[in-house]
């Protein structure tokens, strides 16, 4: 009896004791390359292509996936030269050429370049929700100003890489 009775004397004095968290390491955040031509496609480097058209000439940033370097290379070539059609929030035309397209549902917005069934670039100053392949994005052009430089109707239009 005496031993159940120092026992719980030992059990009720004893202070509770909260555990110490050892502290961990902390990781040195992974830096990411920043790039001023931010236009949601999550850029790593920088390739710019030139779009011509009625002897005018805007720039666009390619996207960081395999497809827009697949066309990358196409143009180190030689610029390639487009006839495209519009359709209201659009132009569009076949490049004459394939790219391995990666697909998936995005809805496009003003500025937009995409890949369609692997063979034709769009180019978007309206809206669409439709499955595309990202090529890349106008820079700095509005939906309006996009809009005028490619005009109401069918035009040719020569994509090149800027030097």
């Amino acid at each position: 009896m005496l031993l159940a009775c120092l026992a719980s004397i030992a059990l009720f004095s004893c202070e509770k004791v909260e555990p110490v968290e050892t502290p961990q390491p902390q990781k040195e955040e992974e830096k990411q390359p920043q790039n001023n031509n931010s236009n949601n496609n999550d850029q790593t480097t920088t390739m710019v292509m030139n779009i011509t058209a009625g002897g005018k000439t805007i720039t666009a940033t390619l996207a960081d996936n395999a497809t827009a370097k697949e066309l990358a290379e196409k143009l180190k070539a030689g610029a390639v030269t487009v006839q495209m059609k519009a359709n209201g929030f659009e132009h569009y035309g076949p490049l004459g050429f394939s790219l391995t397209s990666h697909n998936e549902q995005i809805e496009a917005v003003s500025g937009d370049i995409m890949l369609y069934n692997s063979n034709n670039i769009c180019v978007f100053y309206g809206n669409n929700s439709w499955s595309y392949t990202p090529l890349g994005k106008v820079d700095s052009l509005s939906a309006e100003d996009l809009k005028a430089f490619f005009g109401t109707g069918d035009i040719s239009v020569t994509y090149s890489l800027k030097q």
